[in-house]
Parts: C-alpha cells; structure tokens; sequence
C-alpha cells in the first residue's frame, strides 16, 4: 500500500481527506472502509453521499458548512474523501418524514457517520468513482450541485446525471439496478404529505399492501437507472435578479428534469445560510431512514425545497397558470450576474506637459486657412437684357487691344498708368491758373 498519514484513535480520523491513488485496487479501498468502520464499535455508517457538479458550483462552500469544520487549508483533489458527523438534533424526531418505510431504530447513543466524496468538475475524472461506490445501489446519493447564475444550468445538470448513470451501470449489476429503481418508485408512492410535527410517523397509514400504492405519474423516474438522486442548486440568494417569467421558467425546466430524474430539489446559500439545516437533516433521512416533516416549499425564490415524492406535472403546471407569458420568457444570462469591471487607471499629465500640448494645438489650429466659402454660381439667362449688355462690353472694338492682353502685360499696364498720371498734372495747373 503506498504510504500515507498515520492513522490516529481520536475523532478527527473520520475527517481526514483520504488519498486517492489512482493504482488503488477494490481490496485496498476496502481496507480503508474497514478502518473506517472498525474505529469506534458503536459507528454506524450511513450512506455514501458522492457530491458532483461543475468547477465554480459552489460544492467546497456546500460541504464546508455542512461539515462545520474549521480548516485553513482546503486540499485539492480529484476526488476527496471526509466523514460528516451526524448530531442528534439532526435525527430529532420532530422531523418526521412521511413515509411508511421511514422511522430507522437507531441507538441514541450510537454514532452516525456519512461518508462523502467530492469530484473534481472535470468529466475525464469520473473513472475515478469506481473508487467510492458502496456495495449496493441503494446505498449511494448522489447530489449535484449548481449554481443558479449558471447560463448552462439545465445542461450542466443533465451531464452529470448522465456521468452519474454511465458509472452506476458500469459499477453495479441489472439485478442490483432493478432493485435499486423498484425502491426508489416505492419511495414516490408512499410519500404523503407531512402531518404536524408533534405526530409521529406510526399514525401514518400502513404501506404493507402493494394494491393501494398508486402508478407513477407521467414523466416520472423515466432518467433514474436505481439510485437516488438530490439537486441543490447553490447562490440560491442571486435568484431574485431574475424576473418573474424568467425565474418561473427556471423553475419548471428544474422540476421537470428533477421529476424525471426521481430527484429532490434543494435551494441553498452558504452566504445568507439558507436551507443548509434542512438539507442536512434530509440528507441525514435518507442515509438512516430516520424521521423527517420538514413540508415542501416553493413560494421563496432563495429556499425551494421539493422532496422526493412530492411533485407532478399538475403542480408544475399551476406556475404556467400564474405566469401568463412564461413560454416567452427570456433565458437568462450570466451578463448582469457579473461583477462590475474594473475601472482603468489613469494617471494625471504633469501641468507643463499639459500646457505645452495645448500650446501646440492652439498653434496650430490658427495656422490653418480657414475654409473656402464656397458661393454656387448662378445661371443668368442668355437671352435677358442685362446679359446681352455685359457680352457686348467683353466684345474687342476694332483698333484697341483686348483688355485681357493688356492686363496680362505688366509694362503695357505701367505706360498707360503714368500717361494717365502726367496728362492729369496740365489739366490740374490750368485750373488753378483759371
């Protein structure tokens, strides 16, 4: 056997995270159940509980409050191993659950302990829970987590369903198989709704004659290959960003795939502590068979709870009547769950540099010639009066130059400027002699 911790007499053993080796062989993983088992005679150990579910659901924030241990350093695994004690306030029989098959004798002062495995949330690891299954179907629960925010809630779901029946069926025989499912139907047909909880669960009618249990409803353990199932969908507190279409919508697609899967639903929030208690001591009811009353809930967005048994297709459809546009509703997304962005940083310019580059934008706007005004010409009409005067003034008169070559000669134009000038000088002298 490879080597590993030291294994102490004292009741933090149980908790430990055992190795997973990958060459561990079926005889080695029993030693270890053995040691397991044979460390206090008066342990009893319930169910083995195999928690699975996508990287991020919130499965380590799950175990550790229900664990309420204290550890600074979580290990990381692929799969991780630790017992979670049960108390007795958690097999209080004001807990009833109504089942005539439920009510387990168990010793008051008789240890309860629930093994529980945790895998890793990638699916390439799920060869590794060949290393956690118990001997019979009936014997394992699987719990898988999610996190309402998910945009691939449902899908992520249904995968690890899948990964969970492929394993089931590669670990265990059709004949266990069948058992398996024949028990979890007897489960659903026995359920009745919880009495008060001052009562006990002798007063429930007795389910000893097969003729009275009902048939299964449609839709009902129609994905479930014989064993039980729990969905808790984490961040339970993050649903009331949602709205009322869309969180309706959420909430049938869960319960239809839950019915289908023969599955409890469970709400939970490690941050506002909601239905963790619950969801320990039903946990602690189907490992140990012990009483639980604890009714359904689903008017609170943030603590739904559906146990296994209690849903149909006819109350799942009592949200389509309250929802009028509920097949319209919009899928949510994971935009507004985001936390906001980052603000970018940025740093001031020193007061010259500044100044400068503002001198050099004023210089050179004012550089700049400003634009053309751009004045559209108008037509004139070429047979008006006023244009036929103008084109007779362009027209050369015989004898004198054109005033076009005239203007295009500088020299010529310098003449006629100074003639000008000195013909003007007599006339004024004359005038003044006058």
């Amino acid at each position: 056997m490879p080597p590993s911790a030291p294994i102490q007499d004292n009741d933090e053993t149980a908790n430990a995270i055992l190795p997973v080796l990958y060459s561990t062989t079926d005889d080695e993983v029993g030693i270890w159940r053995e040691v397991l088992a044979s460390k206090k005679t008066n342990v009893n150990l319930g169910s083995t509980v195999i928690i699975l579910g996508d990287n991020r659901s919130g499965k380590s924030s799950l175990l550790a409050r229900l664990d309420k241990s204290d550890r600074s350093v979580k290990p990381k695994s692929l799969l991780g191993y630790r017992v979670l004690h049960v108390h007795n306030d958690a097999r209080d029989a004001s807990y009833a659950y109504q089942l005539g098959t439920a009510g387990a004798n168990l010793n008051p002062s008789e240890l309860l302990q629930i093994p529980v495995w945790t895998l890793d949330g990638n699916e390439s690891c799920a060869s590794l829970l060949k290393n956690a299954f118990p001997a019979t179907p009936s014997e394992v629960i699987f719990i898988l987590t999610a996190s309402i925010d998910n945009p691939n809630l449902i899908n992520s779901l249904k995968r690890w369903s899948n990964v969970c029946n492929e394993q089931a069926q590669k670990r265990f025989t059709k004949e266990d198989l069948t058992a398996g499912r024949a028990q979890q139907e007897r489960l659903w047909q026995e359920y009745v709704d919880p009495v008060e909880s001052q009562m006990s669960t002798s007063v429930v009618g007795n389910f000893s004659d097969e003729h009275n249990l009902l048939p299964l409803d449609q839709g009902t353990l129609t994905e479930n290959c014989g064993v039980t199932f729990m969905v808790v969908i984490t961040k339970s507190d993050l649903g009331k960003e949602y709205t009322d279409p869309q969180f309706a919508k959420i909430s049938i697609q869960l319960r239809k795939f839950c019915l289908s899967l023969g599955a409890t639903l469970v709400f939970t929030s490690a941050k506002e502590s909601k239905n963790l208690q619950l969801l320990q001591k039903y946990i602690v009811h189907r490992s140990f068979g012990t009483a639980f009353t604890s009714a359904a809930q689903v008017i609170e967005r943030e603590s739904i709870f559906v146990p296994a048994g209690w849903d149909g297709e006819k109350k799942i459809d009592i949200i389509r009547e309250s929802i009028p546009d509920i097949d319209s509703a919009l899928e949510p997304t994971r935009d507004k769950m985001r936390p906001a962005a980052k603000e970018q940083l940025v740093e001031a310019e020193e007061d010259q540099d500044f100044l400068k580059k503002l001198m050099e934008t004023l210089a050179t706007t004012n550089s700049a010639p400003p634009p053309k005004r751009i004045v559209p010409e108008e037509v004139a009409d070429k047979d008006s009066p006023l244009a036929n005067f103008f084109s007779n003034l362009l027209k050369e008169k015989p004898g004198k130059p054109s005033p076009s070559v005239a203007a295009s000669d500088p020299a010529a134009q310098l003449d006629r400027l100074l003639k000008s000038a000195q013909s003007s000088k007599p006339a004024a002298q004359s005038e003044s002699d006058a």
